[in-house]
C-alpha cells in the first residue's frame, strides 16, 4: 500500500472512531505541541502511528518524536481543529506530511482531501465528488481573527470579506480557492507542513508570527500592505 493510500485509510478509521468511540471529548492533559489533548486526538494519533510507522519516523503534535529506525520523517497533526470537534463545528481534519515527498490533508467532517506527491496534486472527496469552487478569489480566510482585532478592522476598512473557520492546515489547503489566507499567532510545524507542501506553488509570506498565502502574487501584496498599515 502506498503512503497516501495508507494515510487515507487511516483517515477513514478516524472518521469511524468519531462516530463510534465513547468519551472522545475527555481531556487527556497537554500534548507535545502545547495544546490540550482530547481523547480523540490520542485515538487518531494511535491510528496514524499504526498505519504509517513503516514509512518513517513520526513527529506528532501529541507525543512528539517517535523513532521507527527510518531515514525519513513524517509530521502529523492527528486532529486539526480539536476545539471545533468538541463544539460540534463541522470544520476539522488531519494533516500528514512525508518530508519532501508527499502530503495528505483531510477534512474529517465532510471527506474532502488534498493530496500532493510526485504525480502532482489533487483535491478529491472520500465519499463523493467534492464541491467545486468558482475561483473568484474574493474571500480571505483569516485564522485566529478573534485574537487580532486590529487586522480585522483594517480588512473592514478596505471592504474585504473574511471567514475564520478554525483549522489552519485545512484553511491553507482550501486557500488555493480563496483570495488569501491570513494566520497571526504561534507558528508550529505540525499545523503548516502538509499544507505548505500541497500549495507550494502559491505565494507565501512567513515571518515570526504571521503567515500569509495567496494563489495570486498581487493579492498577497495587497493584503500584506493592508496588514502592515
Amino acid at each position: 500500500m502506498s503512503f497516501i493510500d495508507a494515510t487515507l485509510c487511516a483517515s477513514l478509521k478516524i472518521i469511524r472512531a468519531l462516530h463510534e468511540e465513547e468519551n472522545i471529548f475527555e481531556e487527556q492533559g497537554i500534548g507535545f505541541g502545547g495544546d490540550r489533548s482530547l481523547n480523540i486526538d490520542l485515538i487518531a494519533e494511535k491510528i496514524f502511528i499504526k498505519a504509517l510507522s513503516d514509512y518513517g519516523n513520526i513527529l506528532s503534535e501529541e507525543s512528539g518524536f517517535i523513532d521507527n529506525g527510518k531515514d525519513k520523517k513524517i509530521i502529523i497533526d492527528p486532529i486539526d481543529g480539536s476545539y471545533n470537534v468538541s463544539n460540534h463545528i463541522p470544520y476539522f481534519g488531519c494533516s500528514v506530511y512525508l518530508e519532501n515527498e508527499a502530503s495528505v490533508v483531510v477534512n474529517l467532517s465532510n471527506g474532502d482531501y488534498f493530496v500532493k506527491d510526485k504525480n502532482g496534486k489533487r483535491f478529491e472527496n472520500l465519499f463523493r465528488k467534492p464541491f467545486a469552487a468558482n475561483y473568484r478569489h474574493d474571500v480571505i480566510i483569516f485564522e485566529k481573527a478573534y485574537k487580532n482585532p486590529d487586522i480585522v478592522q483594517k480588512l473592514s476598512n478596505h471592504n474585504l470579506k473574511f471567514r475564520a473557520p478554525g483549522a489552519l492546515s485545512l484553511s491553507l489547503c482550501y486557500g488555493e480557492f480563496a483570495k488569501a489566507v491570513i494566520y497571526k499567532g504561534e507558528i508550529r510545524e505540525f499545523d503548516i507542513a502538509g499544507a505548505r507542501f500541497y500549495n507550494s506553488e502559491c505565494h507565501w509570506h512567513i515571518e515570526d508570527d504571521l503567515i500569509l498565502m495567496s494563489p495570486e502574487k498581487k493579492d498577497l501584496e495587497e493584503v500584506l500592505s493592508i496588514i502592515k498599515e
